[in-house]
């Protein structure tokens, strides 16, 4: 008996669930997007095939919004809805490398999940992590450029 109702309960939570999925179609609910871009090197030198995220911050809404750097480093964000651009407000910034066991970048979006290569964090948790990061980006209505200067570690 407490098998059939706990089912049956199960059921109603999934199907109410699910028909709230998906959001609206109405683009009015969407926030408004700047175009963010920039550039990231590392000790001075371009850094390729480097992710770059940033995650609202305080009462920023939104999502993250994501990019990943070219052979010259630089990289543009879109949200990870796809929308061009970032909304305006604070955000913390992630960048992430991975590298293969051959010292490599492995390149996001391969059909080869990274831990099948050896692939790991190349950069320090300051930058990476995105509890510890201490890179920090406020966009405006208008966007803009925001470069990054990583070093390979931290100054003592």
């Amino acid at each position: 008996m407490f098998i059939k109702f706990f089912y049956r309960l199960s059921l109603c939570i999934l199907i109410f669930g699910v028909s709230g999925c998906g959001g609206s179609t109405d683009s009015s609910s969407l926030p408004e997007t700047a175009p963010v871009m920039g550039v990231v090197n590392l000790d001075g030198n371009p850094l390729e095939l480097a992710t770059v995220t940033f995650v609202p911050s305080g009462t920023t809404k939104g999502v993250e919004c994501v990019g990943l750097t070219d052979a010259s480093g630089k990289y543009s964000l879109k949200q990870i809805r796809g929308a061009e651009g970032v909304p305006p407000g604070e955000y913390r910034v992630v960048i992430n490398q991975l590298v293969t066991s051959d010292g490599t970048p492995y390149k996001p979006g391969s059909d080869i999940a990274p831990i099948t290569v050896g692939a790991e964090e190349a950069l320090p948790v300051h930058y990476s992590n995105i509890d510890k990061t201490t890179l920090m980006a406020n966009v405006s209505v208008e966007g803009g450029e925001f470069p990054f200067e990583l070093k390979s570690r931290k100054k003592r």
